[in-house]
């Protein structure tokens, strides 16, 4: 049975044009502005054979910035709605909701990490900077909360309102928009390096984290926290040697755990669904 919220959230879509046509010219603005458009400096900086992770980030963000553009020309042109439906059926968005998810989130993010260096000493090595690390620190707090939001409208708001429209199944929404989440992740450099189906099954947890927790608020607020603050731990705090993000961070594992990383973002998950959504107790009469 659907929660009303999860229908209120889900009925949004209603407010512009939904004809067949209006989506798939959608998903290919979309994706026109993201992946042709997008990659444009990325591939430019390749060819000219620089190798720089400052100019590498920005390079890559860019993508995601025109990905932002071609969502907004595909509601406000194409369907005829306001980009905060995508998001919400307030009039505004609750940015206490967003703490709250980027709060819980960085606890139980720090917790694996802890877990992890204590079961694999020497995994993680100090590789603080000051000077690097103070640029990237400005870069990544201005940008990746745009970048991770961009990503969460299209993911998260637009697409699985689009898939309302065709079930009213919360689980079958939920698996859907992670597929699509998981298929553009797989251009990650940790695919080529660990296969396709461990870190596929990565993206896909991550995806599903992040499709239930708004189809179950009903909102889109905690996932643009959990979002936000996971890549900016990654980036900032905790990275890896072969990241797809190649930022300045405090520590860096020598290698990721594929393993490891699915076991405890399944284990994370079922945590922050309890701990958000677990009811209080009643007061004895």
């Amino acid at each position: 049975m659907m929660l009303p919220q999860t229908e209120r959230y889900l009925d949004l879509a209603l407010q512009g044009r939904n004809a067949w046509w209006r989506y798939a010219l959608g998903a290919i603005t979309i994706a026109f502005f993201w992946l042709v458009l997008g990659y444009v400096p990325y591939l430019l900086l390749v060819g000219a054979g620089l190798s720089d992770q400052l100019l590498e980030y920005l390079a890559v963000n860019f993508s995601i910035f025109m990905m932002l553009a071609g969502l907004v020309l595909t509601v406000k042109l194409i369907h005829r709605r306001s980009l905060l439906s995508l998001a919400t059926p307030e009039t505004r968005v609750d940015w206490r909701r967003v703490r709250r998810g980027a709060l819980v989130w960085t606890a139980i993010a720090t917790v694996i990490v802890v877990i992890e260096h204590l079961l694999y000493p020497g995994r993680y090595y100090l590789s603080f900077d000051p000077g690097r690390f103070l640029i990237f620190l400005a870069v990544v707090l201005v940008l990746t909360p745009i970048q991770t939001t961009a990503e969460e409208l299209v993911f998260r708001g637009y697409a699985m309102q689009g898939l309302g429209l065709l079930t009213r199944r919360p689980a079958l929404i939920a698996v859907a928009s992670s597929l699509v989440f998981t298929v553009p992740h797989l251009l990650n450099p940790e695919v080529h390096e660990h296969g396709v189906l461990i870190m596929a099954a990565n993206y896909f947890v991550i995806g599903m984290l992040l499709a239930t927790i708004t189809l179950r608020d009903g909102r889109l607020e905690l996932a643009l926290g959990v979002h936000a603050v996971n890549n900016v731990f990654l980036a900032l705090i905790a990275n890896y040697e072969g990241s797809a993000l190649t930022t300045e961070s405090v520590f860096t594992a020598r290698e990721l755990d594929p393993a490891y990383s699915l076991v405890t973002m399944i284990i994370g998950t079922l945590i922050f669904h309890w701990w958000i959504f677990r009811r209080a107790p009643e007061n004895p009469k």
